[in-house]
């Protein structure tokens, strides 16, 4: 009698893992994702880089970007005008991140207003940000801007 329930709960077992494994691939919601890598994209279930991806929505009511941000990403610290991704590194070297604008380096992000930003996205670790060399040691962060604003 044990050796029945023992092979018909290994039977349900295998039958819900296999349907809801099925399920998961049919969806494809996890699968078709992909996140910004810098140099290209790649699959969000396949990455093992710490990236973060925030989707700014039109009219969000923000008027500073850094308030935006601030809160939304996790390992993502706002102070002010200040953004620290990786923590301090550091007493006196500088801990300001990388800011990639629609792929153009700018020394600051102040001037835009989360409007006009379609998506950020926060390469934290060193495999991710290893395109950069040592200017993307304190983190980078990647912003697209709206191509056209409705």
């Amino acid at each position: 009698m044990e050796r029945i329930l023992l092979v018909l709960s290994a039977m349900l077992l295998t039958a819900a893992c296999g349907t809801s494994g099925q399920a998961l691939r049919t969806s494809g919601s996890a699968e078709d994702e992909y996140v910004d890598i810098g140099y290209g994209k790649a699959r969000k279930s396949t990455s093992t880089a710490a990236v973060s991806t925030l989707e700014v929505p039109q009219g969000s009511g923000y008027s500073n970007i850094y308030d935006y941000i601030k809160g939304r990403v996790p390992g993502v610290l706002v102070i002010g005008n200040t953004i620290e991704i990786r923590g301090r590194n550091t007493i006196y070297g500088d801990t300001t991140p990388l800011y990639i604008v629609d792929g153009v380096e700018v020394p600051d992000i102040g001037y835009l207003s989360p409007d006009i930003v379609e998506s950020i996205t926060v390469l934290k670790d060193a495999s991710s940000t290893a395109i950069y060399g040592a200017r993307g040691a304190n983190g980078v962060l990647l912003i697209k801007t709206r191509t056209t604003l409705e």
